[in-house]
């Protein structure tokens, strides 16, 4: 009986109400180590920053298509499984433009915002949330630490330039940290290994 109640609960979702509670909290823990961990400084210095960026609606008001055509980068080894990967390119084309440097293989679906994220964070299934940390640093930090906290078949990876294993493993032992993390430029090899490594931790 307790399984049917569960099961007609209505799903949880990233709101911006949660976010603020935690967001406290969060500047707290981050600010400091916050020069060992910032991968990216510049417009992340305000400390409502990523509440505002939250807020703000997606520039273009139409349905952005998932692509269903997978980069055919290489051939893709027999026997992997396949899994969803979700490249959530918020205010930015970044994962757009680059998805032909992806591996083949992987199932993926691009989330503009907030609202399409949420539809894939519905999934009960293992799943692989990717970030560019450069486009929004603080607003990802917001999302990986919810992600961990309410969707346990929902893993992360975080993608920035200036970042280093040192800082990887540092911002990992945070709230917000990730599941993974991968420098940029965009490495097909790279960015397969990752993400099976991720896939083995779950």
């Amino acid at each position: 009986m307790s399984n049917v109640e569960e099961d007609d609960k209505p799903t949880v979702v990233l709101d911006l109400n949660a976010l603020k509670k935690q967001k406290l909290k969060q500047e707290e823990d981050l600010a400091n180590i916050a020069s060992e961990l910032e991968f990216n400084v510049g417009e992340v210095d305000s400390e409502t920053y990523a509440q505002k960026v939250l807020a703000q609606k997606p520039k273009t008001q139409t349905k952005t298509p998932v692509p269903s055509a997978k980069p055919a980068v290489k051939p893709v080894a027999k026997g992997r499984p396949s899994f969803p990967v979700i490249l959530f390119d918020f205010q930015s084309d970044f994962f757009q433009k680059s998805k032909d440097k992806f591996p083949a293989g992987f199932d993926y679906h691009l989330a503009k915002d907030l609202a399409e994220l949420n539809k894939f964070l519905a999934s009960k299934t293992f799943q692989i949330v990717v970030f560019n940390y450069d486009a929004n640093a603080k607003a990802v930090n917001q999302l990986t630490a919810q992600i961990k906290q309410k969707f346990p078949h929902t893993k992360t990876l975080i993608m920035a330039r200036a970042i280093s294993p040192e800082k990887a493993k540092l911002h990992a032992k945070t709230a917000s940290g990730a599941n993974g993390y991968l420098q940029l430029p965009l490495n097909a090899d790279k960015i397969e290994a990752e993400l099976l490594k991720i896939q083995q931790q779950k």
